[in-house]
């Protein structure tokens, strides 16, 4: 809208990752000042990149010598699905700092008041600000929540977005959405039944070990991986041997690989693994979708919706955000990496703004009923929300309950220091009982993040 040059801070580290590997490099370097010296980077929703991406980003701006690297963002709404919450920590560290504290957002005076509750984190004042507009249902609340869509007007329709609470409810919202419009004839006739990969949220760590895979997920390599013998490509897991530590995998041709987890670089910046489910999908003629992978030369973009325009045997003819028409052949990768976009859930949501929406949450999906979820779903709406809920006292307890924050490991260091300085302080017994001393622990070393330009 700006006219800024913008994209993903993946695309912007995989466009500098030769610089990076490669710091000393004339020519790079050279390329990359022209580029980006002397210019302002903004990195917004900064509280959802890891440690990781942070220092990268960091290191770049350092060495291609920017005029500054602002970091816009909320603490308290979601972080990253990767280690670390950097923005949270910089912060406390004492980086400058400017707060936005006007609502430019919320045009309705009793939504600008949820939203101000929620911002504090009174989940009580805020789910009472928004009691007129709330559901309370005791079946089905995806159902209530696609019905809820369904009844609008269809010019309505464009402008109410559906958000989730997590994967689960939204799949089971966007089931109900499109089968409704089934139903009603809104769309066409003729399917086309896929089998799409549905990325596990997986940390780099979290993949080093057995328990992240089962039988019927797929791997996805994508740079041949030396030291495991794994060339580019996908490979479904056939079985785990728990006593070897082994992931038994077959490629496309039907070989069996071999995968050793505890073998994965830790630490590792890049995502060279990825780890999917798969699911079957129906699409139709009239359907909405989004993009969950990346094809940058076909202007197909992770998170950007399109609408089916035709389902004509196995060929589909998609229509992008930008009106990019594409006919996709049923062999086409892309057709392995879309889902239904009826409905977001919170992390896809973050970032984005409607005039009016429908929210589902449920008190049972302990992990997600939280205040950052409870923050971003609140707050993306300019002009009316309706809240679908389980009940709302017990969704009021569930989400004051859980803050969603998650602990870094500097505070968590920061916290054993703390500990071992008061039995420190507390001074040591006269005479140590050899027979009772407990065994050694083994010695860790922690790399501490730091940034700075």
């Amino acid at each position: 809208d700006t006219g800024i040059r913008s994209m993903t801070l993946a695309r912007l580290l995989k466009s500098w990752a030769p610089l990076l590997e490669d710091p000393g490099n004339p020519g790079l370097m050279a390329e990359a000042r022209a580029a980006l010296g002397d210019r302002v980077l903004v990195l917004d929703e900064a509280s959802m990149v890891s440690n990781s991406d942070k220092e990268r980003l960091v290191t770049l701006a350092n060495l291609v010598g920017v005029r500054r690297l602002v970091l816009v963002g909320d603490a308290r709404q979601l972080g990253a699905v990767d280690a670390g919450k950097p923005f949270d920590l910089v912060q406390k560290a004492g980086i400058a700092r400017a707060e936005m504290t006007i609502n430019l957002r919320g045009r309705d005076p009793q939504l600008r008041l949820a939203q101000a509750a929620a911002q504090t984190g009174d989940v009580e004042t805020a789910l009472g600000h928004l009691k007129s507009s709330t559901i309370e249902t005791s079946g089905d609340s995806a159902l209530t929540a696609a019905e809820q869509w369904l009844q609008l007007a269809p010019l309505e329709r464009e402008r109410t977005a559906i958000y989730a609470s997590g994967r689960a409810l939204r799949t089971a919202v966007n089931e109900a959405v499109q089968r409704g419009l089934k139903a009603n004839g809104e769309l066409g006739k003729t399917s086309l039944d896929l089998t799409v990969l549905s990325r596990v949220n997986a940390t780099r760590e979290e993949l080093r070990y057995v328990s992240a895979y089962r039988p019927g997920m797929v791997l996805d390599v994508r740079s041949p991986d030396k030291h495991q013998r794994l060339p580019r490509g996908e490979y479904k897991v056939d079985r785990i041997d728990e006593t070897t530590r082994e992931v038994f995998l077959v490629d496309g041709k039907g070989k069996a690989r071999t995968l050793q987890p505890s073998r994965i670089r830790p630490g590792a910046k890049d995502d060279r693994l990825a780890l999917f489910e798969e699911k079957r999908l129906s699409i139709h003629a009239g359907d909405r979708i989004r993009w969950t992978e990346n094809d940058h030369r076909r202007g197909l973009f992770n998170a950007d919706q399109a609408k089916i325009e035709a389902v004509e045997g196995a060929r589909v003819t998609v229509v992008t955000s930008t009106g990019l028409r594409h006919e996709l052949e049923r062999s086409d990768p892309m057709l392995r990496r879309l889902d239904l976009a009826y409905a977001l859930n919170a992390h896809m949501a973050q970032g984005l703004t409607s005039d009016r929406g429908i929210a589902v949450m449920d008190s049972r999906e302990r992990n997600l009923a939280n205040q950052q979820t409870f923050l971003v779903t609140v707050t993306r709406l300019r002009d009316h929300l309706t809240l679908v809920v389980d009940s709302t006292d017990k969704l009021g307890r569930a989400v004051s309950q859980n803050t969603g924050e998650k602990t870094s490991a500097l505070e968590v260091t920061e916290r054993l220091r703390e500990a071992a300085a008061k039995g420190q302080a507390a001074g040591s017994p006269s005479k140590e009982d050899h027979s009772k001393k407990p065994p050694e622990l083994v010695k860790e070393r922690t790399k501490p993040f730091e940034i700075g330009i």
